[in-house]
């Protein structure tokens, strides 16, 4: 008995004892939220009585501007300025991050809300951050030779490749800022700017913040604005640079220390959010959310103000919505300006720069790289030397900018402009690369490429080309082109290759032969640019030639052949339209003569030529009329069958004498002559995605063969039209075109189907 009495009060000891334990933590529990109050009321009262002191003082306070990152979201700024300038509000300090320091920076300058306003409508936001020079300021030698893979790798003469820092370069972006920063373009240290201004970058070295009060003005905010993956990081002196929200995106504490008595923030950052589906914005938004989340939190506590427009449902790349995320964040800040104005009006500041870009003239040029190439100086001067001592304007500088930013061994190009001196900053990359094509058509089939192209730059220079191609017809292609110039080139092409192309004949409608053309050639020719307008050739090839049949027809003993022969050339190309797939402004053309005859017994000469020439003319934007002047004519004795004029398809090949048509199939018309126009309408429907009409017309003559089973028709009496539609997309492995199309006389649609660049 005595033992269970003695269990029962342990166990009673040990009840109380706990209860007295978590009786003492409540108590000490309820103290620290005593405290909190008290600290809290505390904090009020403080801040009270500074507002009324700065009431009762006669200096006004100095008010500092926060502008935070958030891509479009950052549109809001513009509505926060516009309200602060409405209420003659006066910001005497900015910091800001990514979109933020962006705004911030134009309107620390001297730009007004509404001439940033302007500025961000005006400004092609697509065509900023494509990472695409021109496509007119590439070397046209350079166009015609080298391939459009679907994927590449550059790579130096050491065979050390270079993998890309993110999918897109900044050289347009940075070409653009320093274009609108023009007339601060000799004010390096920040705070003498007409608002003393402070920008957040991120050091991808360490992860810390970086805040930058002097440098190269528009290279830091480019470096604030370079999202990790998307944009190339930006190297400023050893580190290199990020966008800054990924450290700090609301930069409160640094308003303080440039001296702000009270402080205003503006957060569009992602905040996190719950969604049931996701898509790839959605998902990159909440990564950065995530980075930025736990800065944020404390920044946002220590602003005097805070303004949070209500831009949720707006993602970072909703661009387009410009003038509704602006007018949130006018509500935004309506919604505080009682909480502003507490503190006392203040007249804003006339101490502004004028905008208006002065011209200037360009004395000379200074150059700094890192090259193993000595001639990559002098080339880069060729693309200046036109324009010394002569008067300019800042665009006509951002243009020459674009221009050398299109030499194939320019990764960026930085520059500053002092006493008429340019002074640019050169960061390279590998000159060769290694890449892989695919390509798909309807009726032709599928072609897989895997190719390299090796350069060498200066006075004395070269190009080649090595390029293989397998699957349903195989190729093998080497060629090199060596010249003299810089500017103007006149050089040596020589190339040996094999190659196989389809052949089809046609019974009305119908294909009655499938043959497979087998070509070995070599060739030489001696090749003129001029001023990157025209490219000349002017040369000779040995050949020899088969035509296999894969799909026997009646007429196999009259196509099949096996031969050898040689031909004499005269080609003309040029190219100045904007864009490899999809033109919208610009001509280009090829005008090609060949004059051939045997090698052996057999009774074979021709004479070749053909033309192909191409205008687009912008009526909008986003819309531009298209043009096309094309055709041929063969003649000879004994030409080889698939030497002669093919019509069809929804593609031109030049080198195999082949014309798309609308509303025929691939190769479906052979002729001896052609002469044919096209006009259609292009419209970018969103960005990489195309709507086409087209109408096409052309006169033609059959030859005398029997098996085109069709009527002879003569040449500018006789013709045929058709029609197409297509819709086409710019794709990661390529464009992708799908057409629908109607001959004049058939009443049948047809239906053609393409992916992926022609490989020629």
């Amino acid at each position: 008995m005595s033992r269970y009495l003695a269990v029962v009060s342990l166990f009673l000891y040990l009840c109380i004892s706990s209860f007295a334990n978590d009786s003492f933590e409540e108590i000490e529990i309820q103290k620290l939220k005593n405290q909190i109050k008290q600290l809290e009321k505390e904090i009020k009262q403080l801040e009270k009585q500074k507002i009324e002191k700065f009431k009762k003082e006669t200096k006004q306070p100095k008010i500092g501007l926060v502008l935070s990152g958030g891509g479009a979201k950052g549109f809001a700024h513009i509505g926060v300025l516009k309200t602060l300038e409405k209420n003659n509000i006066k910001v005497d300090y900015i910091t800001g991050t990514s979109m933020g320091a962006l705004i911030g920076a134009l309107y620390s300058v001297g730009y007004t809300p509404d001439e940033i306003e302007k500025l961000v409508l005006d400004i092609n936001w697509q065509d900023t951050f494509n990472d695409s020079p021109n496509q007119a300021d590439i070397s046209i030698d350079q166009r015609s030779l080298m391939k459009n893979y679907n994927l590449s790798l550059k790579y130096d003469d050491f065979l050390n490749f270079a993998l890309p820092k993110s999918l897109k370069n900044t050289q347009r972006i940075y070409l653009k800022l320093k274009n609108l920063l023009w007339n601060a373009e000799n004010i390096k240290d920040f705070n003498k700017l007409p608002i003393p201004l402070q920008i957040i970058a991120t050091d991808l070295n360490t992860g810390k913040s970086k805040a930058f009060n002097s440098g190269d003005l528009a290279k830091v905010i480019t470096a604030s604005i370079s999202i990790p993956t998307i944009f190339d990081p930006v190297k400023i002196g050893d580190s290199y640079y990020v966008d800054g929200l990924l450290s700090r995106n609301l930069p409160v504490e640094d308003a303080f220390n440039l001296g702000a008595d009270i402080v205003i923030g503006v957060d569009v950052g992602t905040s996190l959010q719950k969604k049931e589906n996701y898509d790839i914005f959605s998902v990159a938004d909440q990564i950065v959310a995530i980075q930025s989340t736990g800065s944020t939190k404390k920044q946002r506590d220590l602003a005097t103000i805070l303004i949070t427009p209500d831009i949720s449902s707006y993602k970072t790349t909703d661009f387009k919505d410009f003038k509704d995320i602006e007018l949130l964040g006018e509500k935004a800040a309506e919604r505080e300006l009682s909480k502003i104005l507490a503190f006392g009006p203040a007249k804003a500041s006339d101490s502004k720069i004028q905008n208006s870009k002065k011209n200037f003239t360009l004395e000379s040029v200074v150059i700094s790289n890192q090259s193993h190439n000595p001639n990559h100086k002098e080339i880069i001067k060729t693309v200046f030397a036109n324009s010394l001592e002569k008067n300019m304007s800042p665009d006509s500088l951002e243009d020459l900018m674009l221009k050398a930013y299109s030499l194939n061994f320019v990764n960026k190009i930085y520059y500053t402009f002092d006493e008429n001196t340019l002074k640019l900053q050169v960061e390279e990359n590998p000159t060769n690369v290694i890449g892989l094509g695919f390509d798909y058509q309807t009726d032709y089939g599928t072609t897989f490429s895997i190719g390299t192209d090796i350069s060498s730059s200066g006075k004395f220079g070269s190009l080649s080309t090595i390029e293989a191609t397998f699957g349903d017809y195989l190729g093998l292609d080497l060629k090199n082109f060596s010249y003299y110039g810089l500017s103007n080139k006149i050089g040596i092409l020589s190339s040996l290759s094999y190659n196989e192309n389809p052949f089809f004949l046609y019974h009305n409608r119908d294909k009655i032969g499938s043959y497979k053309s087998k070509v070995i050639k070599l060739e030489g020719a001696v090749v003129t640019q001029y001023s990157n307008l025209f490219l000349l050739s002017y040369g000779a090839s040995l050949n020899y030639s088969s035509l296999d049949s894969e799909i026997k027809s009646i007429f196999d003993s009259e196509i099949e052949y096996s031969k050898s022969y040689g031909d004499v050339f005269f080609n003309i190309n040029w190219d100045k339209t904007n864009s490899i797939s999809f033109p919208s402004s610009g001509f280009k053309g090829d005008i090609s003569q060949r004059w051939g005859g045997n090698l052996g017994k057999d009774n074979l000469n021709f004479l070749s030529s053909n033309y192909l020439l191409s205008g687009y003319l912008p009526i909008t934007s986003n819309t531009s009329f298209t043009s096309k002047l094309f055709g041929g004519n063969v003649s000879g004795e004994d030409v080889l069958p698939d030497k002669y004029i093919k019509l069809g398809g929804i593609s031109d090949d030049l080198s195999q004498n082949e014309f798309s048509f609308s509303g025929y199939y691939f190769q479906e018309k052979y002729l001896s002559s052609l002469f044919g126009i096209s006009l259609g309408v292009q419209h970018k429907l969103i960005e990489n995605l195309y709507l086409s009409l087209n109408w096409d017309i052309a006169t033609y003559k059959y030859l005398d063969e029997d098996f085109n089973s069709q009527k002879n028709s003569l040449l500018w009496k006789d013709y045929s039209q058709g029609g197409g539609l297509s819709l086409s997309y710019l794709s990661l492995i390529g464009p992708i075109k799908f057409n629908v199309s109607k001959a004049q006389n058939s009443h049948d649609f047809l239906f053609q189907f393409s992916v992926g660049y022609k490989f020629d």
